[in-house]
């Protein structure tokens, strides 16, 4: 059996909960996921966990706090301090909140300062929990290989066919 290590492409259902048992996301809303091992494409914390397993395995288990994305593997920028509320003097090693773009909450994580400006790190919304998950490996294949066809197609071949017209 083919074990999954970085580089195969893998598609997997997995579903991960807080540590009171609640969902955080699921593959069960939108169907199994494809990806290439190590692309980026996943959460870290969870390609590390299917790192090994082979096609048809289930493993659970628990990713602690901070490892689902590491700090290490989150984006910083640079943010001038005059766009901090006034009275507020940011230091390293202090966490904000803002909202996003799309109006989601954006947490960051100053780690420089200087006197016009802070560098901070972007934290996944997850970064400070503990998640339990549960995943299986459906398929798995070398990247360099087309996937294989779908199995659960139907044979259209006899409706595609006209009848014979009788002689008559």
């Amino acid at each position: 059996m083919l074990r999954i290590d970085e580089g195969r492409v893998v598609t997997i259902e997995y579903t991960l909960r807080d540590a009171a048992d609640n969902v955080l996301e699921s593959s069960a809303d939108r169907g199994p996921v494809t990806f290439k091992l190590g692309s980026d494409r996943m959460l870290p914390g969870l390609e590390k966990a299917i790192d090994g397993m082979q096609v048809g395995e289930t493993r659970t288990g628990v990713i602690p706090a901070g490892q689902l994305v590491p700090r290490e593997s989150t984006s910083t920028r640079d943010v001038p301090t005059n766009e901090f509320p006034e009275g507020i003097d940011p230091k390293v090693g202090d966490r904000f909140q803002a909202k996003g773009v799309d109006g989601q909450p954006v947490i960051f994580e100053v780690i420089e300062q200087t006197d016009t400006a802070v560098k901070v790190r972007l934290l996944h919304p997850l970064h400070d929990t503990e998640v339990h998950y549960e995943v299986k490996v459906l398929a798995a294949r070398k990247s360099n290989l087309p996937p294989p066809p779908p199995v659960d197609v139907p044979d259209l071949t006899e409706d595609l066919l006209e009848p014979d017209e009788e002689e008559g």
